[in-house]
């Protein structure tokens, strides 16, 4: 067999060149840089295709991609931890490489060629881990590459065109993933290795230089002597490389959030140099920072062959070459490390981090409310905010038809022990909760596709047999929650230009800054009483809803980073706002503004035409934050609002919020909706307004943390 292949290849002279190529006596261990990054590069390589089998390119599901291989593919979390951790190692394992070819003088007379190929090369590994950024879709992911996006729209005359290109689209989104994906997998790899055949093949055309000083005797072959030293320093670096992966996690930030703009990227320590540099040429002078200083040293790199052209090899012979690249270096270091110490880390920028360090800065002693500071017993649902903990719990009591005392007997009286397991339907709800967690972990990736909506409907046992009445009448049929583009219907640009016109205008809508009303409410359906209320919006994102009601004040605020949420006879009265909270008070004072619709939120799209309480409508679609979107239904005939509805994530499903426009009339020009009813899994309240006015100022209190002013609930019996 092995005579037949190499009659038909010639793999043993092949191999007797490999094996046999002589090297120059003297040669030590500085020569085995060069197969450490090749070694590298190969894992590289590896893993990134058995990655590349699981990752998703799209914004919608690789975030999703990345969890599912760190907890459920079999090694997933080392898997990618190699690559992660890899890609540092191989930017170490290349920048020695080069200063061992600088400081022996490899690049000399013959090997000028070499010297740029490897340049090139160094640069590809670069391009690897910038496009590498982006694709888990993180928050670190997403920021960073805006950083990168400008920094190439500061490129003096074809900023633009670079930028776009970089882009794709309008906006970073769905096509900045494909291309920088596409590069990532394909483009790069094919560059690197056409680069790297054509670097070996000049490494043999040339020989390796051998020692700075000859050394007396004959040339000894590659292996066994010098493969042995090659192998073992190999060993060496993978068995550190398969420890970081094994002892630590590769990071994943939080889902990228668009809206946080209070989020700063920390980059890499790979380029936290250049990150650092930034902040010393603000303004005009940012090109300095990113064209001018970077150029300039990739330019001496390239030319180094040919500026240092003597023979001498030794570095001290060669002080001005050497001191450059210490200057260059030193830098560098210095860069990095004032990088590292004014930058903060991811971890200090989570919400939980973020909500305590302004409850200091508010003279307030912790951070958000967390489930375990106001109940006790917690099992299913620990270590999540209060806010997120009253959504799930409403839309399990939703999703069967009952109500707090049908758990907890007692809610609604000082007489409730909350943590009493003594009701057989509270463990069970606990023990179906975990179920439902468990179904979509092993099932659907951690996705949110079985709720308890799915099975009971209303009901508290669901329905185990067909109906075949409902099976051969009319079919009802019920659009998904996220839909797909509808056929023959308009583009979210058309009907958003239809909406603003049915207004009154753009021009008249997008000149609207602040908006103030008062009128009437009723809470709870009428179980919460009657009373006044005040609504505030200031754009671009600040919104307060404030209720004047019997049993004390009932608020909805947000300043357009902050919310809180306030009601009167509450388990716990006021709470801030995280999370899925947090992201669908923005929506909501951004969707105050018809204009801002198309700034703040991505992805829009038009689903089938349905029908909504007997008008056909159109629906529009967009994401906000973090796995939360809105619907919208306009009137297909006046292309006014209807509804809205967001969905924010739970730990068990997607929380709707609902609100109903009603009885439009024109304010100063403008349409505006008299009627609203506002309907969340925890109740439904009517506002109906009498005075509207737009531009007014507006006390920033309004947007602030609620005032509790409790009036004596004489209801609470009742309740």
């Amino acid at each position: 067999m092995r005579d037949w292949l190499d009659h038909r290849t010639g793999f043993r002279g092949i191999l007797k060149d490999l094996l046999e190529e002589p090297l120059p006596s003297g040669t030590g261990w500085w020569f085995v840089t060069g197969s450490i990054v090749m070694f590298l590069l190969t894992v590289q390589l590896v893993t990134g295709v058995l990655l590349a089998i699981f990752y998703s390119p799209s914004p919608d599901h690789a975030y999703d991609s990345i969890r599912f291989i760190m907890e459920r593919v079999t090694f997933g979390r080392v898997l990618r931890g190699l690559h992660f951790f890899g890609a540092s190692f191989i930017v170490i394992a290349a920048v020695v490489h080069m200063l061992r070819v600088m400081a022996l003088g490899s690049y000399k007379k013959p090997r000028e060629l070499n010297w740029v190929i490897g340049v090139l090369l160094l640069l590809i590994i670069l391009g690897f881990a910038l496009t590498g950024y982006l694709l888990p879709w993180d928050q670190k992911a997403y920021w960073a590459t805006t950083v990168t996006l400008n920094i190439a729209r500061s490129t003096p005359l074809v900023g633009n065109f670079v930028s776009g290109l970089l882009r794709g689209g309008t906006g970073l989104g769905a096509l900045t993933l494909m291309r920088w994906y596409a590069a990532h997998v394909f483009l790069l790899p094919a560059s690197l290795i056409a680069f790297t055949v054509a670097h070996i093949y000049l490494l043999r055309r040339h020989g390796i230089s051998g020692p700075v000083k000859p050394v007396a005797g004959p040339a000894t072959p590659f292996y066994p002597y010098h493969a042995i030293k090659d192998t073992i320093s190999i060993a060496v670096v993978f068995a550190l490389l398969l420890t970081c992966a094994v002892a630590f996690n590769a990071p994943l930030d939080n889902v990228a959030d668009p809206t946080d703009a209070t989020y700063v990227p920390r980059p890499e320590w790979y380029f936290m140099s250049l990150f650092e540099l930034l902040k010393h040429f603000p303004g005009r002078l940012e090109p300095i920072a990113t064209i001018v200083i970077p150029g300039l040293v990739v330019a001496l790199l390239f030319l180094l062959p040919f500026i240092d052209t003597r023979p001498e090899r030794a570095p001290r012979q060669r002080p001005v070459v050497i001191g450059s690249f210490i200057f260059v270096f030193a830098m560098i270091t210095l860069l990095t490390v004032q990088g590292f110490r004014t930058t903060p880390s991811p971890a200090a920028q989570s919400p939980q981090a973020i909500a305590q360090g302004r409850a200091r800065a508010a003279g307030q002693t912790r951070g958000p409310v967390m489930v375990e500071d106001v109940f006790k017993n917690v099992q299913v649902l620990k270590g999540i905010t209060v806010d997120e903990f009253m959504g799930t719990m409403g839309l399990m009591s939703s999703s069967l038809g009952l109500c707090c005392n049908d758990c907890h007997p007692g809610a609604g009286t000082d007489k409730v022990v909350w943590e009493s397991d003594e009701n057989p339907r509270k463990v069970r709800a606990r023990e179906m909760a975990s179920m439902v967690q468990a179904i979509n972990r092993d099932n659907f990736n951690g996705q949110q596709v079985v709720t308890c909506w799915t099975c009971h409907r209303l009901r508290l046992t669901p329905v185990q047999t067909p109906v075949l009445d409902r099976f051969y009448a009319e079919a009802e049929s019920e659009l998904d929650d996220q839909v797909s583009k509808g056929e023959g219907v308009p583009s979210p640009a058309q009907m958003l230009d239809k909406y603003l016109q049915a207004l009154g205008g753009a021009d008249k809508v997008m000149g609207i800054n602040t908006i103030t009303g008062t009128g009437k409410v009723v809470a709870f359906g009428s179980f919460g009483g009657g009373g006044n209320f005040e609504y505030f919006a200031q754009a671009p994102d600040k919104r307060a809803m404030l209720s004047h009601l019997p049993d004390g004040e009932s608020s909805r605020t947000f300043d357009g980073r902050t919310g809180w949420f306030a009601i009167p006879l509450a388990v716990v009265p006021k709470y801030p706002l995280t999370g899925g909270e947090l992201d669908g008070a923005r929506i909501d004072a951004q969707l105050a503004f018809p204009a801002n619709i198309a700034h703040a939120l991505s992805g829009l799209r038009v689903g089938p035409v349905t029908e909504l309480n007997g008008k056909f409508v159109y629906l529009l679609q967009g994401n906000g934050a973090r796995g939360s979107f809105v619907s919208m239904y306009f009137d297909m005939d006046s292309g006014l609002l209807l509804r809205t509805i967001r969905y924010t994530p739970s730990k068990i499903g997607k929380v709707p919020t609902q609100v109903d426009y009603e009885n439009w009339r024109v304010v100063n020009g403008i349409k505006f909706p008299f009627k609203w009813t506002f309907t969340w899994l925890d109740g439904r309240d009517s506002f109906d307004f009498t005075d509207v006015k737009f531009n007014l100022p507006i006390d920033q209190s309004k947007f602030g943390e609620p005032v509790l002013t409790p009036r004596p609930a004489l209801a609470q019996a009742g309740r």
